[in-house]
């Protein structure tokens, strides 16, 4: 948020982005069939400035278009993951 803020040449004082995540498990290790599942994210965003409080929601919104992990996780991706097991590397598994 704060790149943001230095391009559009809006000063903040404070910003904090507070993001807990929501995870569940089913299944069984020992039975090889346990997934993880990500439920939900909650997203706190808190912004100290004095600049208009719409031209501070406007650069909330901005940045939130311009998150690359927020798009990761809203959107379905491909995800690519290697495994180097000993030296020897594994396939790509999607």
């Amino acid at each position: 948020m704060s790149q943001v803020a230095t391009k559009k040449k809006l000063q903040i004082r404070n910003e904090r982005v507070k993001v807990s995540a929501y995870f569940h498990e089913q299944g069984s290790v020992l039975k090889g069939d346990a997934e993880g599942y990500c439920d939900h994210f909650e997203i706190e965003v808190v912004v100290d400035s004095d600049a208009p409080e719409k031209e501070i929601q406007k650069l909330i919104d901005l940045a939130r278009q311009m998150c690359f992990t927020e798009k990761a996780l809203m959107e379905t991706v491909k995800v690519e993951v290697a495994h180097t097991i000993n030296g020897k590397t594994q396939p790509a598994k999607k």
